[in-house]
């Protein structure tokens, strides 16, 4: 009687090890099963802006942070410096453009007073022209009269030659363009509010830089997420760049698992799969296939230059392997990014082949309490 149940026992482990074997064997035809499968989610990588010691540490490995909630901060003593030094900066621009406006001024004053002269000594040359034609005067008289004039026309020459120099000073980089009336002068004088130098639009792009990286002295959280691989004590040097902590963002997670290529037919969107998760051992989860990576690193031709040819002896070489992502139902938030796991795609076919493949990646997971 022994024996008859050794024996039975025997052939039923054997015909289940055979069974299981051949369905593995050909499971990527009708079923595809992988082990490499890991858990993602989307992880910020958090660096300062700036560089500096830093002097707070207002948050704790493994705590929940919201966006806009201060990390860490730095030193602000050397950035507040700059601030008030880029001020400083701007309100002597400022002091040296009021200076030249009014020094625009006085030119366009000048101008007008030269203007005036010539006039009047344009005016005189006239009478003289009529009374040299007469006899009332002497050539002499008319000859001063006419020099008088060319000096003074020379006069608005150089009052004009100096009113476009200031301009040039004024306007030469401006962002608007002045307008000036008939005779060359700015109309008014509210063309200083809307016209900007260079060299104050250099002080206030550095005074914005400046308080710029002030703020970035506080690191800031850009979204909400759980804080991770935290390495910052209060009092060391921090470089701008340097990854300092990371932020995961528990709210969304996928499965990324990699199956053989020749069941890509069976890996299509919205394929229902089943899973088993390496830190959940005898509990089999549901997912659906979302995508597939459409692409894969060429490591034979990693920057698409000449091709590196690899001889291989083998008869059968080993399959290409297909990213896939999958989406798990009610995934457990206490699963971390990492975390692994196998999967079985239904076949949704065959309820003889989905009876087997239940039943295989049951016991992998049942597998999972010893292993």
């Amino acid at each position: 009687m022994k024996d008859t149940i050794y024996k039975y026992a025997i052939y039923t482990v054997l015909t289940c090890t055979v069974s299981f074997s051949a369905f593995l064997i050909s499971s990527d035809n009708f079923s595809p099963f992988t082990t490499q499968a890991t858990v993602h989610k989307n992880v910020a990588n958090i660096a300062p802006q700036v560089s500096g010691v830093i002097t707070h540490v207002n948050v704790q490995n493994g705590q929940n942070v919201k966006a806009g909630d201060v990390l860490f901060s730095i030193d602000k003593h050397s950035y507040t410096l700059a601030v008030h030094q880029a001020e400083a900066e701007l309100h002597q621009a400022l002091e040296a453009n009021l200076a030249k406006w009014q020094e625009l001024q006085s030119a366009e004053q000048v101008l007008s007073q030269r203007d005036v002269e010539w006039h009047n000594t344009n005016n005189k040359l006239v009478r003289y022209q009529k009374l040299l034609n007469k006899g009332l005067i002497t050539q002499q008289d008319f000859d001063d009269a006419h020099a008088s004039a060319n000096v003074a026309k020379s006069a608005i020459a150089v009052a004009h030659a100096d009113i476009l120099r200031i301009k040039a000073e004024l306007f030469g980089n401006a962002t608007a363009e002045p307008q000036t009336n008939k005779t060359g002068t700015v109309e008014n004088n509210t063309i200083k509010h809307r016209v900007k130098s260079a060299a104050i639009a250099v002080a206030e792009s550095k005074l914005a830089s400046a308080k710029l990286d002030l703020a970035r002295t506080d690191v800031i959280a850009q979204t909400a997420g759980t804080v991770s691989n935290l390495q910052l004590q209060t009092g060391s040097y921090i470089s701008a760049g340097a990854i300092s902590l990371f932020l995961v963002d528990e709210a969304t997670s996928w499965l990324s698992a990699d199956f053989n290529e020749k069941g890509i037919v069976h890996l299509q969107t919205g394929n229902p799969v089943w899973i088993s998760f390496d830190a959940f051992p005898g509990q089999v989860f549901a997912g659906t296939i979302i995508n597939q990576d459409r692409a894969i690193f060429d490591a034979s031709n990693p920057t698409n230059q000449l091709s590196t040819v690899v001889n291989d002896s083998r008869w059968i070489r080993e399959q290409q392997k297909i990213r896939t992502r999958i989406h798990v139902d009610g995934a457990n938030t206490a699963l971390i990014a990492g975390s692994r796991a196998s999967v079985m795609v239904e076949n949704g076919q065959s309820s003889v082949m989905d009876s087997i493949g239940y039943s295989w990646i049951k016991l992998v997971s049942l597998f999972r309490y010893i292993y």
